[in-house]
């Protein structure tokens, strides 16, 4: 069996592990990232899935040294938020933030993410990465945590979880959780409408949950359609013309009738909160720590927080010689990130509970609302800069990397 020793090792190898890897650049911190994805399974294709970057993480990727724009991603200009069958709409105009980038953020590519991350990450000459699958055992010590796989021992002050949320981590290491199922599955898939339509995302609820159109370029939408899990599977299996049959019924007003549509997707749509005891030397990121409903587009942005954080922490105790696994710098995260999550989980859970209700006197009240909001620029204009990443609670304000002060916006 091998044995590496590392400073950090970071578990996982999607955007978010990567831009953790990228906010400890230049650092002597010795990271090494590990794959933890199964090495007998294909991975799923990614081709369907998208991101949505917020204008606030546009920023910071930016400083991390990722070119941006991102190649193909398109702009979100517009957010228009509506309900099925009942009149009034809030819409959000990238003018609302007097921006030097005229948009509320952009959608791209999970691929199109992941490679550009990949470009600063090959610069970084104090990184290792392996690929050793699922871990397998996890022991703590005083000083170290150990990490187990058939064929490899790894040491370390300290363990990143980045894996998703999705692997046996979370049993592995006894972390505490709590979470819910939706009861929803999404559909994922790429749409065209008959004419042309660029720069504006949909967010328009129905009574199974929220189904949101954004746009990827090409006169194309990626939308991801929430639905109960019988009726997901049925419209899984529905032919084109019948699936296209079926959203055109249900989508919002202002956009286009669609024609075209590609492949099909789905996944269940959960929520969940993990995390450990500081005295663990374990610290999570992104879906790792939280996984959120998908309206709002709100995931990756609150991941790359949590890594500029963290990267932010681990940095300033490697130039004071700390432990970068100490209790006090493990309380200092979580408490710095706690009321970001807090909010974000808050607004996302509340909408979908909010808007997903049949009940007439509740759509009623929610159309005079929307309506209403529409009609006052201050309350358009926190809305626009909450979901655009720029307007966070002071007490999460994100460190920026390469000012050496704090980032808010």
């Amino acid at each position: 069996m091998r044995t590496m020793t590392a400073d950090l090792a970071i578990l996982g190898n999607g955007p978010v592990a990567r831009s953790l890897v990228l906010a400890l650049a230049g650092s002597p911190l010795r990271v090494l990232l590990l794959d933890t994805y199964p090495l007998a399974q294909a991975r799923p294709r990614l081709t369907e899935r998208t991101v949505a970057l917020a204008l606030g993480s546009r920023r910071l990727l930016s400083r991390l040294g990722v070119a941006m724009p991102l190649a193909d991603a398109a702009a979100i200009q517009t957010v228009q938020i509506t309900q099925q069958g009942i009149r009034g709409q809030v819409r959000l105009e990238h003018s609302l933030l007097n921006a030097p980038e005229q948009r509320l953020g952009e959608v791209a590519g999970l691929e199109t993410l992941n490679d550009a991350l990949a470009v600063p990450l090959a610069r970084c000459h104090t990184l290792q990465q392996e690929s050793p699958g699922p871990l397998q055992a996890l022991q703590w010590f005083p000083d170290r945590v150990q990490l187990d796989w058939p064929d490899l021992r790894v040491e370390t002050a300290l363990t990143v979880i980045a894996d998703g949320g999705h692997g046996e981590l979370a049993r592995l290491a006894s972390l505490r959780r709590m979470g819910w199922d939706h009861n929803r599955h999404a559909i994922i898939a790429t749409v065209s409408p008959r004419q042309p339509l660029s720069g504006i995302a949909f967010e328009h609820f129905l009574e199974s949950g929220p189904l949101a159109f954004l746009p990827i370029g090409n006169n194309q939408f990626s939308i991801v359609w929430s639905l109960r899990p019988g009726d997901a599977s049925r419209v899984l299996d529905f032919s084109d013309a019948e699936f296209i049959e079926a959203l055109n019924r249900q989508r919002p007003p202002q956009l286009p009738p669609l024609v075209v549509t590609g492949p099909r997707s789905v996944y269940p749509l959960f929520f969940q909160r993990l995390w450990g005891e500081p005295g663990q030397r374990l610290a999570l990121v992104g879906n790792a720590a939280q996984t959120l409903h998908p309206l709002a587009g709100q995931g990756y942005n609150l991941g790359l927080r949590d890594a500029l954080t963290l990267g932010a922490l681990l940095r300033e105790a490697a130039q004071r010689g700390d432990d970068p696994g100490g209790k006090s710098l493990l309380s200092d995260y979580v408490r710095i990130r706690r009321r970001d999550r807090l909010e974000t989980i808050a607004f996302t859970e509340t909408m979908n509970r909010l808007f997903s209700s049949p009940r007439l006197p509740l759509r009623l009240a929610r159309a005079a609302a929307l309506a209403l909001l529409d009609q006052i620029p201050l309350g358009k204009r926190e809305l626009a800069a909450r979901l655009a990443g720029i307007h966070l609670p002071a007490q999460s304000a994100v460190p920026d990397l390469a000012m050496g002060g704090t980032y808010v916006g």
